[in-house]
């Protein structure tokens, strides 16, 4: 019997080898990890756990455990939420990639990193998971760079914060294994406690460590950037969910809600200012990504019942947002051969809908109306007005930042042309950008579409435990 984390890992790896392979038909290499991505995360959606399975003549038992001397890997139904999100998130990705000029390779890799992104979520003792993001950020550096040599800024800062984390969860987990030794000194657990959590202030990178938010995204293509940024955050607040729902003592120990709160404040605050005076497409995308960011901090410290379906909401929502303001960036910087807001202007004319994405993804990331993150916002200011006004103020403060970069760039796109003369957008990207466009509207409109998701999840978040 083939168990599920062994067939999941060698799939992605295997096809990742594949299709680097083949990457020189980006077409073809673009839709065979698209089509992998979308099956593995709609078998893993409606395939049990607990039962065997028959898979190409073979029994697939997609719960058993895996294990390695002491590490153990295993599927449990939190972690079927996050790699079906992951999986899906991929696909998508790789799609808007193939037709918003990415680079080749981002196919293969972007399969390897959702691989090592499964073993962090998947990976026990829950001390060890750091290893795995150090690895993903190594292999992110190759995404990052998109073959290009030259400036590294974004790939060495990428790699930074999670090296100087691993030391932290190491000697956290010493202390853990000493505390049995003396059970009536509760000491090791105060120390580990406050190392873990600054390990995790440095795997979440909140302001002021968001130094490789706009690195990555003066650098990295758009949609790899946003990828990069939805799929890395997304398992780092996964392992930290874990983390303090696996050890109550975590949170007695460290005000954990308070601290989330206060970082997430501040960085929604820093990101909103920072937006508002960017003068390129990237780090302005880098920037609005940064508050939103901020914003899911703030909801996952509110750790009442409210919080957490919040937060899954937000994830959800600005996903779609980030990846539809990555898909006009992306379109533009390509078709204007610049994303500096100075040599954009004309763009309007010649790529509507491409604009019409840019301003479309960063009025949701600012969270108005009619977009789709729109309800799950309104929802978390109204929780975090119950706690203290004051945050409710610094949040709207930054979205008003966001919304004035937003503008300095839809402005940036009219008037006439500075350059050579541009070709209109093809109808294939068109209809792609009309597409995420219309996505968040529909979900700005009917937010009851994501209803079922969300509390599909809640249950299995709540209560997973090591």
């Amino acid at each position: 019997m083939i168990a599920g984390p062994t067939l999941l890992l060698a799939v992605l790896l295997l096809a990742a080898g594949a299709i680097y392979l083949l990457r020189r038909f980006e077409p073809l290499a673009a839709l065979l990890a698209a089509f992998l991505a979308a099956l593995l995360a709609f078998a893993l959606w409606r395939l049990p756990l607990a039962a065997p399975v028959r898979v190409a003549g073979r029994e697939v038992s997609l719960g058993q455990a895996v294990a390695w001397q002491d590490l153990t890997l295993q599927i449990t139904p939190a972690t079927v939420a996050l790699l079906v999100f992951l999986l899906g998130t991929a696909a998508v990705a790789f799609v808007l990639a193939w037709r918003t000029y990415q680079g080749r390779t981002f196919y293969p890799f972007g399969l390897a990193l959702v691989a090592l992104w499964a073993v962090a979520a998947m990976l026990q003792p829950l001390t060890f998971t750091p290893l795995a993001m150090i690895l993903a950020s190594i292999l992110a550096v190759f995404l990052i760079q998109a073959g290009k040599a030259g400036e590294t800024r974004g790939a060495w800062r990428q790699l930074l914060f999670p090296t100087l984390a691993a030391p932290l969860f190491a000697v956290a987990m010493w202390y853990m294994d000493q505390a049995p030794l003396n059970p009536d000194d509760q000491t090791p657990f105060r120390i580990a406690a406050w190392l873990l959590i600054a390990g995790f202030v440095l795997l979440l990178q909140p302001a002021p460590l968001h130094v490789a938010i706009p690195a990555v995204a003066g650098q990295a293509p758009p949609v790899v950037a946003a990828f990069l940024w939805i799929g890395g955050q997304a398992t780092t607040l996964f392992l930290l969910q874990r983390f303090l729902v696996a050890y109550p003592w975590l949170a007695a120990t460290v005000d954990s809600a308070r601290w989330l709160l206060w970082l997430g404040v501040f960085t929604a605050t820093v990101g909103g200012a920072l937006t508002a005076t960017q003068r390129t497409l990237g780090r302005f995308a880098g920037y609005a990504g940064l508050y939103d960011y901020g914003v899911l901090l703030v909801a996952m410290g509110l750790r009442g019942t409210a919080g957490l379906p919040t937060a899954i909401w937000l994830l959800l929502t600005r996903t779609l947002a980030l990846l539809t303001l990555a898909t006009g960036a992306a379109l533009i910087r390509h078709h204007m051969e610049s994303d500096r807001l100075e040599r954009i202007a004309g763009a309007a004319s010649r790529l509507p809908l491409s604009v019409a994405a840019l301003v479309m993804g960063g009025f949701a990331l600012a969270g108005m109306p009619l977009t789709a993150q729109f309800a799950s916002r309104w929802a978390l200011l109204q929780l975090a007005a119950e706690d203290d006004p004051r945050w409710t103020a610094l949040l709207l403060l930054g979205a008003l930042g966001v919304l004035i970069g937003t503008l300095r760039a839809g402005r940036a796109c009219f008037g006439n042309l500075s350059g050579s003369p541009v070709e209109r957008e093809p109808a294939g990207l068109a209809l792609l950008a009309l597409g995420l466009v219309v996505a968040g509207a529909l979900l700005g409109v009917f937010p009851q579409f994501l209803t079922g998701p969300v509390a599909a999840v809640i249950l299995p978040l709540s209560t997973l435990g090591p």
